[in-house]
């Protein structure tokens, strides 16, 4: 059992243990694919599943629906957590990977896209660009990084 589970006040709702035994692993693995870090990514784990069964009213949903609206509400706190910890650069991910194959426009719309999320068109309306040109520019850097993988 992770670490992350012994951190949840006695208090909460019984609920939030249902949710941990559901969700925490793969939370938990989609967490620490953002953050890149794993205590941070189980202080962020506890404190999403927290918030998640304060906030968010569940009616009867199936699990499919559940796991999406959590990811869903993950992904808006982590925006929130890593904007506030630090600002993350296309730098930081050269040496993970061939993004140094890339040009610093490519580069920047695929970090914002893969690493942090972001929409095409919330992208595109933050660059002054057309969609149409952004989604071009991702395919490209995604072609190059595989080619130069062998893929």
């Amino acid at each position: 059992m992770f670490k992350a589970v012994l951190n949840i006040p006695s208090a909460e709702p019984k609920d939030i243990r249902w949710f941990y035994d559901q969700y925490a692993p793969m939370l938990l693995g989609y967490i620490n694919g953002i953050v890149q870090d794993h205590q941070k990514s189980e202080d962020h784990l506890v404190s999403i599943l927290t918030s998640f069964v304060k906030d968010v009213v569940l009616q009867e949903k199936s699990r499919l629906n559940i796991w999406l609206e959590l990811r869903q509400y993950a992904q808006s706190k982590l925006t929130l957590f890593t904007a506030n910890d630090h600002q993350l650069k296309a730098n930081q991910f050269v040496n993970q990977g061939k993004l140094d194959l890339l040009d610093d426009l490519q580069q920047q719309i695929f970090c914002s896209v893969y690493y942090h999320g972001k929409s095409i068109s919330d992208l595109a309306a933050k660059m002054n660009s057309d969609e149409n040109e952004i989604r071009n520019q991702l395919k490209l850097s995604i072609d190059k990084m595989r080619r130069a993988s062998g893929n």
